[in-house]
């Protein structure tokens, strides 16, 4: 049995979206088809936007620090190969998601956020530079990274 997940999130779009979503796919959908038939235009049109969100849900990356490993999206990397966890927001996120990008870093970015959590790699065989991982709650994905390395070392 694998223990709990110390961290969880999956980085979603934020609410308005999905109401951004419904007032520019719903009114062009039935603008093409009403027509031809409003009862297939209707019909497209919500088939069209469960669509587009199912998508926007399942493509959101998922960030989880579980059993000593933490996942961003498909990629993992042992918590041991990590150095210190640092989470950033404001102008430290910012300046680390825009003039401080470094192509060496793994990078699981998310449009939605506004805070990053960099993690410096320690592993001399692995030429990745460091993890910058956005979150919602990057406080509490350092502590978890923390907390799992800790237990690890």
């Amino acid at each position: 049995m694998t223990p709990a997940p110390s961290f969880r999130e999956r980085l979603v779009p934020p609410w308005w979206i999905p109401i951004v979503l419904l007032l520019l796919v719903v009114p062009a959908v039935l603008l093409v088809f009403l027509p031809i038939d409003i009862t297939v235009g209707i019909a497209v049109a919500i088939g069209l936007y469960a669509g587009v969100l199912a998508l926007l849900w399942v493509a959101a990356p998922v960030v989880e620090v579980q059993g000593g490993v933490l996942r961003a999206g498909r990629a993992r990397i042992d918590v041991v190969h990590l150095g210190t966890a640092h989470a950033l927001e404001g102008a430290e996120a910012t300046a680390a998601m825009r003039g401080g990008w470094d192509p060496t870093d793994h990078h699981v970015i998310s449009p939605w956020t506004r805070a990053v959590v960099r993690a410096r790699v320690d592993d001399p065989t692995d030429s990745t530079g460091a993890w910058l991982v956005s979150s919602r709650r990057p406080q509490r994905l350092a502590a978890a990274i923390e907390a799992a390395r800790d237990e690890q070392g």
